[in-house]
């Protein structure tokens, strides 16, 4: 039998992803909300932040890559939105290397908290869950931690939570997480480095984000979780959500 509950999880998700673009989208268009003046101010930090990163470049991305460490290991939301951004200011094969190896920095601080800190507390919390990750992770191994990499509806720090309670050795979480997630960081940070600057999008509006290089990127964004999912499956030839 079919064990409905993974993609009831996954419903969940997108729907909550829609209901806060919902919130965002009605937050944005209210009348009590200076678009305009929101958007100068973002130009201008963006403007300064580039303008920085181009003269001190070193300092800009060891910055980056602290920042998003922090965020990654703390299981603090807006990662992605943190790839995209980084990659608006940082040229993006700077950006690439930063990202990459500070989320996997971030994920390996996370599991060995999960692991010597938080164990009792992770496992209590997941419960029967656990128990579930358990028999997969036993029959799979590393290419379910694979998997749940490139499952967009799996949370991010969820897994590295989980994998603290495996006697997984602390290299190999890191080398899988690092290649795993590598495909999906650099079709963010593409995507980021294919946005305009936001003067200019202030000063021309939603049609400058209209190009076939930006519907290019969200294509290979949408497009290469699946096909990364789809080689696994081939290789465990069973499904593991």
């Amino acid at each position: 039998m079919v064990n409905s509950k993974p993609r009831l999880h996954a419903r969940r998700g997108y729907i909550t992803l829609l209901a806060a673009a919902a919130i965002i989208a009605a937050v944005w268009v209210s009348p009590w909300f200076d678009q305009d003046q929101i958007l100068q101010s973002l130009a201008e930090q963006q403007s300064a932040a580039k303008s920085y990163a181009q003269t001190n470049l070193g300092t800009a991305t060891l910055i980056a890559m602290i920042v998003y460490v922090i965020v990654t290991a703390s299981g603090f939301p807006g990662s992605t939105l943190l790839s995209i951004v980084s990659a608006t200011i940082l040229p993006l094969w700077v950006s690439v290397f930063a990202v990459s190896i500070a989320s996997t920095v971030g994920a390996t601080i996370a599991m060995l908290m999960s692991r010597y800190l938080l164990r009792d507390m992770v496992h209590s919390w997941f419960g029967e869950r656990f128990e579930r990750f358990e028999i997969a992770w036993q029959r799979d191994g590393l290419w379910y931690l694979a998997s749940m990499r490139v499952a967009p509806y799996v949370p991010f720090f969820s897994i590295n939570l989980l994998m603290g309670l495996t006697p997984i050795k602390t290299r190999s979480f890191f080398i899988v997480s690092q290649l795993a997630m590598f495909p999906g960081t650099i079709v963010n940070l593409y995507l980021g480095s294919r946005l305009p600057p936001l003067q200019e999008l202030r000063e021309s509006g939603i049609p400058t984000l209209i190009t076939w290089q930006l519907a290019g990127a969200f294509s290979l964004l949408a497009v290469t979780p699946l096909l990364i999912r789809f080689f696994l499956k081939q290789r465990l030839q069973r499904p593991y959500y």
